[in-house]
């Protein structure tokens, strides 16, 4: 049971609550079985081919990325397979979970991935840079996520981007999504919620029990304010978008319709006007070939 006002938790409890969340045995096999449906999380190949080939274009040469907290390294291998020549990095704190990416390049045949076991502060206290930083639905497991991307921009390339993708945005935090995601959700999913919400209401379990520290930003993240607190630390937003993103595309679909754009990603540079004649031609492949409404802001 939580002891603690909320922000009374460290940044380095929270690093704690996810070293060892993710070196749990259910959630390791959760990562490693899972199957994603078509079109889940299609948003990492196109807003990721969209950010590789404006920055080949500006760097003339491969690009060397890193995918931060990457766990099984979704994003490190999308990279891979969109630019094969890209140097790629694949960063995250779970043994366990990389783990599972050495098995994933093994079979893909990728013996070019360098894979790292860090936590996020740790490697970047290192003597690295890279083009392209990759935060793939981390950012809400800081305390501090302007913090972090500042920490990523002084080892980022004069030119270089960071790419904040599948963050919750606060409208998860919202009656309408909780419905829609219960209505929308397994019949397993279902049973679990009606189940948790039975024990804290008639057997007297406290509501905080449930609270998962790791996910510290469990009620989403404003993102405004986020792109407002990263321009006064040197950091601008090229583009920021908001979109459903998640389970069948059925589902996906209908969100935009309910006001459910719960998902935002965001693409940082140093320097606005570097980018500024990519910004279009991005937003309209964005737009083209997402399956799906989204809103750019």
């Amino acid at each position: 049971m939580n002891v603690k006002e909320w922000h009374e938790y460290s940044e380095e409890e929270i690093l704690q609550a996810n070293i060892e969340k993710y070196q749990r045995d259910d959630i390791v096999k959760f990562y490693a079985d899972y199957e994603e449906p078509r079109y889940a999380y299609i948003e990492y190949e196109i807003i990721l081919a969209a950010v590789l080939k404006a920055l080949r274009e500006k760097l003339g040469r491969p690009v060397r990325a890193v995918d931060m907290c990457g766990g099984a390294g979704k994003a490190a291998f999308v990279i891979k397979s969109i630019q094969p020549d890209s140097e790629v990095t694949l960063v995250d704190l779970s043994d366990k979970m990389l783990e599972i990416a050495r098995q994933r390049a093994a079979k893909l045949g990728l013996k070019d991935l360098n894979i790292v076991a860090a936590d996020a502060f740790s490697f970047l206290q290192q003597d690295v840079e890279f083009d392209l930083f990759v935060y793939s639905s981390a950012l809400h497991h800081f305390k501090d996520p302007v913090n972090l991307l500042r920490l990523s921009a002084d080892r980022m390339s004069p030119k270089g981007l960071i790419t904040v993708i599948a963050e919750p945005s606060s409208l998860i935090g919202s009656r309408r999504f909780r419905f829609f995601r219960f209505l929308a959700a397994s019949s397993d999913y279902k049973v679990r919620a009606i189940k948790e919400c039975f024990q804290q209401k008639f057997k007297g379990k406290p509501a905080g029990e449930e609270i998962d520290i790791a996910e510290y930003h469990y009620t989403g993240i404003d993102d405004h304010q986020l792109c407002r607190d990263l321009v006064s630390v040197g950091l601008h937003p090229l583009m920021h978008l908001r979109y459903p993103t998640g389970g069948e595309l059925k589902t996906i679909k209908i969100m935009p319709y309910l006001g459910l754009c719960w998902a935002f990603g965001t693409i940082l540079c140093l320097s606005p006007d570097d980018y500024r004649a990519n910004v279009e031609p991005m937003k309209q492949y964005i737009k083209k070939q997402l399956p799906f409404r989204i809103r750019f802001y």
